[in-house]
């Protein structure tokens, strides 16, 4: 049975955790580059003609961060 979180920080920890796997920061830094990337591209930094890519691996990784929340 699940209950209530006791405070508002458990609600936060639990929601920000892989199913068995715990926090996997490593996501976070794949999720922190693609947003460096578009940024990149937006500020029209050299070098950057590929960071429309950033947008694809964002939504990529936030899909399976999200849909692993729901199945559990």
């Amino acid at each position: 049975m699940m209950t209530a979180p006791e405070r508002a920080s458990d609600s936060v920890t639990a929601t920000s955790r892989l199913p068995g796997r715990g926090h996997v920061a490593s996501l976070d830094g794949l999720r922190a580059m693609a947003i460096i990337a578009v940024l990149g591209v937006h500020a029209g930094f050299p070098g950057m003609a590929l960071g429309w890519l950033g947008v694809d691996l964002f939504f990529v990784i936030s899909g399976f961060l999200i849909t692993s929340l729901l199945v559990s």
